[in-house]
């Protein structure tokens, strides 16, 4: 697969209507028709210092799922960047717009390409200098499309990737180079798409961050295949705010949320070795629904144990699996006992 810098060069290996995006655009073009040519940015009020944002924004046709993980300086970080569906994610940053957002999925839903419509909401955005926005769009046949623009007045160090699933894109970094990280730990990571999308936050963590530091973040992933789609079409949903530790809470958020509310995912089944199995274990007997001898066997009593738990605390009952002879237990629901506080669990004849 080839990557593609926002300047075109290579990098090394709820359905909206027509009416709303009228709106969208009217709201633009009126604001077009008072502004002083981009001489100044969109409102005086804001505060421009604190403005940097990292983000990918991605989708998966088999899965039937998009999402966008961000981190960033400023709480508020869930609200201002990921907007989406199902079957699109937008995410909108340095100086944010809800109208930019809606319109581009507007212009989707009208049968514009994701790139089509983000240069189309461009033209007619009187502080598109001021803006930076991508979006995929996944389509009905299966088939999507990527779509990205940077203006010229965005923070220093910015950059942009797009992929044919995906794209980042960041700007006030420390370094240039976290958008190739970002890209390559997504491509490289395994597991369902929330888990691929906090593998890239990961990755651009170890290159570069926000220049006023990251603390807060969110993870939001939509679907309509997943068995919770009867309940909900949030796949993942982890926020954090005003943390030293975003990128770490927010991983625990993620997985949190992933293994109480969502079916499981054969991609994110991981080996129940004998560290893990005794992980497990120890948290089952500290929850006082495992009894036995806390090694790192499996048998008939821990797998009871794992059902009791599962029984009184999650959404989906997600027992241990045998694929290929090699026993496996969820990834998300590993993760989660591992680093939930156990006082927040219900214990055994809670």
């Amino acid at each position: 697969m080839r990557l593609s810098h926002d300047d075109g060069s290579a990098l090394p290996r709820g359905t909206m209507s027509v009416k709303s995006l009228e709106r969208g655009l009217w709201v633009v073009a009126s604001l077009l028709a008072s502004a002083p040519s981009l001489a100044a940015p969109p409102t005086g009020a804001v505060n421009p210092r604190v403005l940097g944002t990292r983000a990918i924004v991605a989708c998966d046709a088999v899965e039937k799922s998009c999402g966008v993980a961000s981190i960033s300086f400023p709480a508020g970080i869930s609200g201002l960047v990921p907007y989406g569906r199902p079957d699109v994610a937008v995410a909108t940053m340095f100086y944010p717009s809800v109208d930019d957002a809606e319109a581009v999925i507007a212009r989707t839903d009208a049968g514009d390409t994701a790139q089509t419509a983000v240069d189309s909401v461009f033209t007619v955005d009187p502080y598109a200098d001021y803006r930076q926005l991508a979006a995929v769009k996944l389509n009905p046949n299966g088939t999507l499309t990527v779509g990205q623009r940077t203006g010229a007045e965005n923070a220093p160090e910015r950059c942009a990737v797009k992929g044919a699933t995906f794209v980042v894109q960041a700007n006030n970094q420390t370094s240039p180079l976290v958008c190739g990280a970002m890209a390559t730990g997504f491509l490289s990571a395994k597991g369902s798409l929330p888990q691929r999308l906090l593998a890239s936050l990961k990755a651009g963590a170890l290159v570069g961050r926000d220049r006023n530091g990251e603390r807060s973040g969110v993870i939001r992933v939509w679907t309509s295949e997943n068995e919770s789609t009867f309940y909900t079409k949030v796949l993942a949903d982890a926020v954090v705010h005003n943390s030293r530790t975003a990128l770490g809470e927010l991983d625990v958020e993620m997985n949190r949320y992933q293994a109480g509310i969502a079916a499981p995912y054969a991609s994110d089944l991981i080996p129940l070795d004998a560290a893990t199995a005794k992980t497990v274990k120890t948290v089952l007997n500290k929850l006082g629904y495992y009894t036995g001898v806390v090694d790192g066997t499996w048998n008939d009593a821990a797998e009871q144990a794992l059902y009791d738990f599962n029984w009184n605390n999650l959404f989906f009952l997600k027992p241990t699996v045998v694929v290929g002879g090699q026993r496996r237990i969820d990834g998300p629901l590993f993760n989660f006992l591992r680093d939930a506080d156990p006082k927040a669990l219900k214990p055994a004849g809670g």
